[in-house]
């Protein structure tokens, strides 16, 4: 069976793919479930019935799919206690735009679900109960201004909140503007005054840990960036640009680390999409004061080594939370690359976490926490004879940023942007 890696998001499925040829390497036991001849031992895989009573956390996946109407959003729940990773019990998929699997996905506050459709040019909110379901904020859908909500499913930070999860940032990456909301009372949501803000070029965004600042990586559809603008954020939501601004770091993908100090990049260079790889990841200090706030310059020791190219990374955003984990895929365009970690240490040095790099998690190119930063969450896809197969693996993060995965990897029906909380 001829197989192929699908990376990065797509128009229609919310990814845009690659090849992977071959997957022997891959079993039940300790990898990506590819195949149809490979059945997953562990309960619960694939929606089967969970027991236990210990909910880790939830998993939204925007279904562009869905029925012959409406597309969907569909939930998962990893349970610790009975060790299962499958479809969250008495879940009620709501109503999403067919065919359409939005420009990115979000949490606010670990109780509210964002997501935007171009098709229709709405933002949707949901809030999220207990259980893992979803009802729909007092306003939502909301419609956007025209043109604002436009395809960019290249992007992975292209919908974003800062840290406290009171502002909503939407990329409009056809009109170089970032349109901004204030999430009040209820999940509710209210342009923040001045919104749109024109910038000098829209792509993916970051706010420092802290919420201070906004970053935005001049990042387009060659799946490479340019320069990084920065911008002060005012209490009610303004921006302000931070002298210096724009700065010629080349960054494709840029996240905050939790204590406002650093900011964590790759250039998301590899020889599938590129032809070259990038093995570096790079680390910005974040000047704390003074006339130049906000201000970018390499960490002493940066750019930081890597085994692979890292195409994508996730940084771990709880308080005293130091980790950072890079996905990406082969040169050889047979698989995924094993998951890196790093800890990253006061001064902004990397340094590799422990049994790193993990063979065993080379699930897919995508990565997410949930809010303690207990769980890494790894999302890939694979086309075949019969199509296209996603599958989600979730990983315990342990002492020193060591990696296991308790349950089976899930295979998914659909896949999409996605989004991970922890239970409210």
């Amino acid at each position: 069976m001829t197989m192929r890696v699908r990376t990065v998001l797509m128009l229609i499925v919310g990814l845009a793919m690659m090849s992977l040829a071959g997957c022997d390497h891959y079993n039940c036991t300790n990898g990506a479930t590819f195949g149809s001849t490979c059945t997953p031992s562990t309960p619960g895989l694939g929606g089967g019935g969970t027991t236990g009573s210990t909910t880790a956390a939830f998993v939204f996946v925007a279904d562009a799919a869905g029925t012959s109407t409406t597309g969907t959003i569909d939930g998962y729940t990893l349970n610790t206690t009975a060790s299962t990773f499958g479809a969250t019990p008495t879940y009620t998929a709501p109503a999403t735009p067919l065919g359409d699997s939005g420009v990115g996905m979000v949490v606010a506050q670990a109780k509210y679900l964002y997501t935007a459709f171009p098709t229709t040019n709405h933002i949707f909110g949901w809030s999220i109960s207990a259980d893992g379901n979803l009802t729909a904020v007092s306003g939502s859908p909301y419609a956007a201004p025209s043109g604002s909500i436009v395809s960019s499913g290249f992007l992975t930070q292209a919908i974003i909140t800062n840290p406290a999860g009171t502002l909503l940032f939407i990329s409009d990456i056809f009109q170089d503007q970032i349109y901004e909301y204030q999430i009040g009372s209820g999940g509710a949501l209210t342009p923040v005054t001045g919104s749109p803000f024109s910038v000098p070029f829209a792509g993916n965004m970051a706010t420092d840990g802290l919420g201070k600042y906004l970053y935005i990586t001049d990042a387009f559809s060659n799946h490479t960036g340019s320069q990084v603008a920065a911008y002060a954020l005012g209490s009610t939501g303004s921006l302000t640009v931070v002298p210096g601004s724009p700065f010629a770091f080349p960054m494709w993908q840029v996240q905050g680390d939790p204590t406002g100090q650093f900011l964590i990049g790759t250039k998301g260079e590899s020889m599938v999409l590129n032809g070259t790889d990038d093995l570096h990841l790079y680390v910005f200090n974040i000047a704390q004061s003074g006339a130049t706030a906000g201000a970018l310059t390499q960490a002493t020791g940066s750019p930081f080594a890597t085994e692979f190219s890292p195409l994508s990374i996730a940084v771990q955003s709880n308080t005293n939370g130091n980790l950072v984990y890079s996905f990406g895929i082969a040169d050889s365009d047979l698989a995924f690359n094993p998951v890196e970690g790093y800890a990253l240490s006061s001064t902004g040095t990397l340094t590799l976490a422990s049994g790193s790099p993990y063979l065993d998690a080379a699930l897919g190119d995508l990565g997410a926490f949930d809010q303690s930063g207990s769980f890494l969450f790894i999302y890939g896809g694979i086309t075949g004879t019969n199509g296209v197969t996603f599958q989600m693996g979730a990983l315990d993060v342990g002492t020193g940023g060591a990696l296991t995965q308790p349950t089976s990897t899930l295979t998914l029906p659909a896949g999409g942007f996605f989004a991970v909380t922890d239970p409210q």
